[in-house]
């Protein structure tokens, strides 16, 4: 991993434009699943996606028994040592081989004592075994890694994938070389130009640069592997636009020895031309009298290949190269390469080379670096601009402006998550001896750093401190400052911060979140009833367009949610996600990432919710910040899942609001009612922005279930009063739900309905179907349970179809106690498709592809691919070429 890289560990290579490869694969399920048996080797070299095929067929092989063997060179040469792992997986049908089967295959495998055993008794024993393995359920015998198997057990697995007969057991090798013939075979060939487009879409959704992605396609030479580990392992500058003329790769000096001297400098030029364009390799060349026959020696020793991309051996190559470089060379190639770019339709790429290719200040070239810093921001995002601005902080003599423009580097290279770079240039900003206002910018870039490192008591301490420093020394820049230490103190409970700081907002404009800002004050300082209308009127002022900061768009999407606005939600964090991706905004991610979770989870999407997690956390890990983990613990909450880990309850803040409702949301699912009430009775002693309303509908549901009426009341007299101040559909809908808990009779049931309908008009799913459950269970205290068993099939339809097990669980208990038995998650038939399944497969149906899906949506191109794949495999086809034929105006 470079110092400011994005890499994760060893990825699987993603399945992205496998698809015709994938449906073959499901062929060898068809087949055993009929009773016949089905054998295929996956062959093709190093990197292409075997194991993930292969993997991904296992995953998905539901209702299969699935054995996997996989060789490693290590024991290439022990034998017997791939037959010890499929036998250990089988331990019971082992023991249930006649005698001298079992004597045979034991002593192959060293548990029993004896001469070798013969060969073809021991092939038979193998059969046996996989037959008896069959013989309650379909197998899928997966063998990866064929070429470091060792060779006796190489022959038994060949002989029995070629005599097992008509049993249901599916035989699947991963061969990367020949060792094993003369059977079916899928022969996997390098991704096209169009498929390596689809696979950084889904791996990779954020900003890169045009002209570098397709030449790192070409490096990769259709290798999926090769071509993720170049992007994963680039900084985010080389990814904006190869702005990274990188000296800290270590040089091997006998690259470039024995090299004729027009050789070498035209290798180290295409080092210097990040872009791989020959045009303007050739045109550079030529003003170093550099002739074509210099690339002969280059091609014939396989460093560097000359044709419609200026394509290296290795991505990494290049870099190599370039660190390799005297830096006498590395000025005369960058010289060469800026007069041969257009000054006026690539003028930004051209002061680079010209920076690069200069001797100490030049302020007239610092002006036009910073002048372009802009323009970089629009094709390659912060990174790019960073890497500008970091050029043009070296150009300047003028000390402050030189610290001024460090700073502005520093902090852009901070949001890209270049967090080394970052203090880098902080480091040098202060080696130029700044004067106080320069200090004040450079203590805010190291508070917003420690923040986001930490998300501690003493981070958000620092933001204020920073924003008094710039408020002593340039009032007009302490606005934005105090707002960024108003929403780190809003999401960590830091009520001190908070007022102080909407006292200092009182005194600055803020720009552009004035109405916000005020209506966050009412909030913090007079309660929830004088602030709700000019928090509605401050979300319909917001300029979802505007590109400003995307941290600043935080604090709106908190308000929405603590207003039960799930459109204004939506319509936000889908803004916030896609600005965040436009603009490479990688350590701010994660939080947007989860917000955008959180409203999933709520919807009913525990998929898509679960694919932003995963993302939120892989890169909160490559930019090295602590991950979010709310939208976690609210997923596993809805799931039911015990087992892990919940947060501490205490402290103030929507972060620990988020905790407090994930914990009660678990405890009411799971019938655990004390535990509902013990987790949120805290939000009845404050009037705090903590995303209360969501914690008291779980309050009123603990507490009554718990016999705790009076606690019941109480809460539901605050959700009442914060419900129909929002107004939503939502709002009053939980507040019905809520108010019936504590009614009897027609009012009751009045009530139920209500929220039944009201929530239906909202989008949030999960909370129609816990009014549906509630409902139901009333109908059947009151006798009714013929009336209680329609409510609760709906909820318990929608519980399992979103994968909200517990609560799934606790309704079929209550249709058993009708007198209905209720669908099980394991039913033969396909379930349903989801809302967001219906409108991804439409727009799939209808030719627009992932990335066209994923804006339409604001989602990200690998949640589009997550939720395809789940289509496919419900509606039991292979293809989005098949959609037209099972999908009829967006649903089945």
């Amino acid at each position: 991993m470079t110092a400011d890289g994005l890499t994760v560990p060893a990825p699987k290579v993603p399945l992205a434009g496998r698809g015709a490869e994938r449906a073959r694969l499901r062929q060898l399920l068809a087949t055993t699943a009929a009773g016949g048996s089905a054998v295929l080797v996956l062959r093709g070299r190093a990197g292409l996606g075997k194991t993930a095929l292969m993997e991904d067929l296992a995953t998905n092989a539901n209702g299969y028994r699935v054995v996997r063997v996989r060789g490693t060179a290590a024991e290439a040469g022990m034998a017997f040592a791939a037959l010890h792992l499929l036998c250990s997986a089988l331990p019971a049908e082992v023991a249930r081989l006649e005698a001298h089967q079992r004597d045979a295959l034991e002593t192959a495998i060293g548990l029993r004592a004896g001469p070798p055993p013969e060969r073809f008794l021991l092939c038979v024993a193998v059969m046996s075994l996989l037959t008896l393995a069959a013989a309650e359920q379909p197998v899928l015998c997966a063998v990866d890694d064929v070429q470091w198997l060792d060779e006796p057990s190489t022959h038994v697995l060949s002989f029995v994938a070629r005599r097992v007969g008509p049993v249901p057991v599916a035989l699947l090798f991963a061969d990367r070389g020949e060792r094993v013939t003369g059977l079916p075979e899928l022969v996997l060939d390098g991704l096209s130009h169009l498929e390596a487009h689809q696979l950084l879409d889904a791996a990779l959704p954020t900003v890169l640069d045009h002209a570098v992605l397709e030449r790192m396609i070409a490096e990769a030479r259709g290798n999926p592997r090769v071509l993720l580990e170049s992007v994963r392992t680039a900084s985010p500058v080389a990814l904006a636009g190869g702005y990274e003329a990188d000296t800290s790769y270590e040089g091997e000096p006998a690259l470039l020895d024995g090299l004729a001297p027009e050789s070498r400098l035209l290798l180290i030029l295409a080092a210097a031309e990040p872009m791989g364009d020959p045009v303007r390799l050739w045109r550079a060349a030529a003003r170093l009298g550099l002739k074509a026959s210099a690339t002969q020696q280059l091609e014939a020793a396989n460093l560097v290949s000359f044709g419609a991309w200026v394509v290296f051996r290795h991505p990494h190559l290049r870099w190599t190269i370039y660190g390799t470089a005297s830096a006498e060379e590395r000025r005369r190639a960058h010289e060469a390469l800026a007069l041969a770019t257009d000054p006026v339709t690539e003028p930004d790429r051209r002061v680079w080379h010209l920076a690069h290719s200069r001797r100490g200040p030049d302020d007239a070239l610092g002006d036009q670096l910073a002048g372009s810093a802009g323009k970089a921001r629009e094709r390659g995002g912060l990174a790019a601009a960073a890497a500008f601005l970091e050029r043009a902080a070296i150009c300047t003599a003028d000390p402050g402006l030189r610290v001024e423009r460090a700073v502005m580097a520093a902090d852009a290279y901070h949001s890209a998550g270049a967090v080394d770079a970052a203090v880098r240039l902080l480091a040098t900003a202060e080696l130029a001896s700044p004067d106080p206002l320069g200090r004040a910018r450079i203590q805010r870039v190291r508070a917003r750093m420690a923040f986001d490192a930490s998300r501690g008591s003493a981070a958000v301490a620092q933001l204020m401190d920073a924003a008094r420093e710039l408020e002593e020394c340039r009032p007009t820049l302490a606005g934005p400052a105090y707002v960024e230490a108003l929403g780190a103190a809003v999401f960590t409970g830091h009520v001190d911060i908070v007022h102080e700081a909407l006292a200092r907002l009182s005194e600055h404009q803020p720009g552009g979140n004035d109405r916000l800002i005020e209506g966050v004050a009412q909030l913090c300082t007079t309660g929830y009833a004088s602030a709700v209308e000019p928090l509605k009127l401050a979300l319909k002022a917001l300029d979802r367009d505007a590109e400003d900061d995307t941290r600043s768009r935080s604090l709106s999407c908190l308000v929405a949610a603590d207003l039960w606005d799930d459109v204004a939600w939506h319509e936000l964090t889908g803004k916030q996600l896609q600005l965040t991706r436009l603009t490479g905004a990688r350590t701010l991610l994660p939080y947007v990432l989860t917000h955008r979770a959180l409203l999933e989870i709520l919807t009913g999407e525990f998929g898509a919710a679960e694919s932003l997690v995963a993302e939120a956390t892989s890169t909160a890990g490559a930019v090295g910040t602590p991950p979010f983990p709310h939208a976690a613990w609210l997923l596993a909450a809805w799931r039911g899942e015990e087992a892990l880990p919940m947060p501490e309850l205490s402290g103030r803040g929507a972060a620990a609001g988020l905790a407090r409702y994930a914990a009660a949301v678990l405890a009411n699912g799971v019938g655990a009612y004390g535990k509902a009430v013990e987790a949120t009775r805290e939000v009845l002693e404050r009037d705090a922005f903590e995303l209360q309303g969501w914690s008291l509908t779980e309050l009123v549901e603990g507490a009554v279930r718990s016999g705790d009426r009076d606690t019941a009341a109480e809460a539901l007299d605050r959700l009442s009063e914060r419900a129909c101040l929002a107004g939503t559909d939502w709002a009053l809908g939980v507040e019905a739900q809520s108010r019936a808990l504590l009614r009897a009779g027609r009012t009751a049931e009045d009530l139920y309905q209500e929220a039944i309908e009201r929530l239906g008009r909202s989008g949030i799913r999960t909370q129609l179907a816990r009014a549906q459950l509630l409902y139901g269970e009333w109908l059947r205290r009151q006798g009714r349970r013929v009336d209680a068993r329609g409510p609760l099939r709906t909820a318990h339809d929608s519980f399992v179809t979103m994968g909200a097990d517990a609560f799934a669980e606790r309704t079929h208990r209550e249709l058993l106690a009708t007198g209905e038995r209720a669908r099980q998650r394991q039913s033969a038939a396909p379930p349903e498709l989801t809302a967001q399944e219906i409108r991804i497969a439409s727009l799939a149906r209808d030719g627009r592809s992932n990335p066209e899906i994923a804006t339409t949506l604001s989602i990200s191109p690998r949640t589009v691919e997550y939720h395809l794949h789940k289509v496919f495999t419900k509606l039991s086809i292979t293809s989005r070429t098949e959609l037209h034929l099972v999908l009829v105006d967006g649903s089945r």
